[in-house]
């Protein structure tokens, strides 16, 4: 590794701002000054600026109004050229819908395109024009983490809507304005590339003021594309990961359901307007997983609780999420149920959650019984026991399991967290009951529900390999993902089920332990805390498309 020069003391915001810090504790003197929040000494990426930091908006504006001075002016004259922020033209495919690769084209197709508009945005500057810092995140982001192809019957996350939107939009729209921060965040966290993360929240900060003059406009603030660069926004949130971000994340959540609703039945009537529909929905179902707080299943003008279109007509991923869109009442419920104390009038409760939750798992297991054959795993191993490492050894014991690409494996993942869910309810409510001694246990509801996580369990465990290596992962290999970016897809594509097994209650301790540490390993291999390794994992996005390189 190369020297970069001593390392400052000084307190990360101070080093951003590229300012000598004068070490004063808790808080420097810069920082008070400033009215900033100092974040201490700590070598941490939790750095960022607020979308509502009234200084950083200046900030922006002066940044945007000096570069459009100095830019050179390009005409987008012809169809599919676009003007870079920088002034330099960037060659994209068509943007016509009809010419773009959508969910459910073949691979060959996809690739295609795919390979030709990466070209385009990697040759779009002359070999002898210094590369700005946007060409080269932006083709970065797009070859490693925009999930392109992927099977139709997987697909219901919202990046792999972002190549047609991207494409039919100038470089100053709201969604490109997102994209190059989110990108720059993403490239940002790579080693050498830290310099990039205030470019991020400079990004970040022109998009959200962009967004805000789109949203005066009714029309404009209904479109595919505010609506994209909303869950882009917290996507940016999710690839900061700091405490702070996680209610920022949830009211980007909540401002994309927003903005759907007011769409109504006319978005259903466009294919990718519906898809951007069913992308919001996945994302309104794990943010209220994530808060144990109720769907509002108050149909909205045109909609059915958010239903959209008959559930035969979905996709596999999206009739998971279907099926899941009662878990965040299940949990709430539970939860209200058990921080109570014991009170024979709310037996009636506690059986009431059970058959639901009971009822929500049969179907849960009746959609996985009901998958292709290309969605089941492959058996590619057998590991006999714990190793000399004890819980830092790599694999649990028990059977190997590998799939068809992360995207796929992530969402049965997620099947298997839903039903951890349901089970623990199970548990919990079946507990309670018994807290009065002339209640018997229920032995058969209990172990029958402590058998399921434990299944469940077993069968997370055993793709974690898969997730962490890029030599088993053959899709990855075709689409030349770079290696360190396919395998943190993976292992962050992880973290949510393993921080869920982990905090089962009938989990063996010494498995807990193992997946504790693998969380461990995914944070301290890819450089981040475990407050961020925590928040990623409160958020539960990744399984929706949302990747942290």
């Amino acid at each position: 590794m190369p020297y970069t020069g001593k390392p400052s003391k000084g307190c990360d915001m101070c080093k951003s701002r590229r300012i000598k810090c004068d070490e004063q504790k808790p808080a420097c003197g810069n920082c008070v000054k400033s009215k900033r929040r100092c974040p201490g000494y700590r070598q941490e990426f939790d750095i960022m600026f607020r979308d509502e930091n009234k200084a950083m908006a200046r900030r922006v504006r002066n940044s945007s109004r000096r570069r459009d001075q100095n830019s050179r002016s390009v005409t987008p004259s012809d169809q599919g050229l676009h003007q870079s922020p920088y002034g330099t033209p960037l060659l994209l495919p068509d943007p016509q819908l009809d010419d773009v690769p959508f969910p459910g084209t073949s691979l060959d197709a996809n690739q295609s395109v795919w390979h030709n508009f990466l070209g385009s945005l990697e040759h779009a500057l002359p070999a002898s024009i210094t590369v700005s810092p946007e060409s080269e995140a932006v083709p970065f982001f797009f070859r490693n983490f925009v999930a392109l192809p992927q099977q139709a019957d997987s697909m219901r996350g919202y990046l792999e809507l972002l190549l047609p939107l991207y494409n039919r939009n100038l470089s100053s729209s709201t969604l490109h304005l997102a994209t190059k921060a989110v990108a720059l965040a993403a490239y940002g966290n790579y080693p050498g590339k830290k310099h990039l993360i205030e470019d991020a929240a400079k990004a970040y900060g022109e998009a959200i003021l962009k967004l805000n003059e789109d949203l005066t406009d009714p029309a404009i603030a209904r479109s595919d594309e505010s609506i994209l660069a909303t869950l882009l926004f917290s996507l940016y949130e999710n690839i900061t990961s700091t405490s702070d971000t996680v209610q920022a994340w949830g009211n980007h959540v909540d401002g994309a359901i927003a903005l759907t609703k007011l769409r109504g039945a006319d978005q259903f009537k466009d294919p990718l307007s519906h898809e951007v529909f069913r992308a919001v929905r996945s994302m309104m179902v794990i943010s209220c997983v994530q808060r144990s707080k109720p769907v509002d299943l108050v149909p909205f003008p045109g909609g059915d609780r958010w239903m959209g279109t008959e559930f035969k007509n979905e996709n596999a991923a999206n009739r998971l999420t279907l099926i899941c869109i009662d878990i965040p009442s299940i949990r709430a419920r539970t939860n209200t149920l058990i921080q109570s104390s014991y009170h024979e009038g709310l037996v009636s409760e506690a059986l009431n959650i059970i058959e639901f939750a009971q009822t929500v798992d049969q179907s849960l297991q009746k959609w996985y019984e009901t998958l292709p054959d290309s969605w089941q795993h492959q058996f590619i191993g057998l590991e006999s026991g714990i190793g000399p490492e004890g819980a830092n050894t790599a694999a649990w014991p028990g059977e190997q399991h590998a799939y068809h690409d992360v995207p796929l494996a992530s969402i049965v993942n997620e099947y298997r967290v839903c039903r951890i869910f349901c089970q623990r309810a199970i548990l919990h409510c079946t507990t309670y009951i018994t807290t009065n001694p002339t209640h018997r246990l229920d032995n058969a509801t209990y172990d029958s529900a402590a058998f399921i996580i434990q299944q469940m369990v077993n069968d997370i465990a055993a793709c974690v390999p898969f997730h962490l290596s890029y030599d088993m992962q053959p899709v990855a290999q075709m689409l030349e993902q770079e290696r360190t970016a396919a395998e943190g897809f993976g292992a962050y594509s992880l973290v949510w089920p393993l921080y869920v097994a982990a905090n089962a209650e009938t989990v063996p301790q010494e498995q807990k332990m193992w997946f504790l540490n693998r969380l461990h390993y995914i944070g301290e291999r890819f450089g981040l805390s475990n407050v961020q390794v925590l928040v990623m994992a409160k958020q539960h996005v990744l399984t929706c498309g949302a990747l942290f390189p």
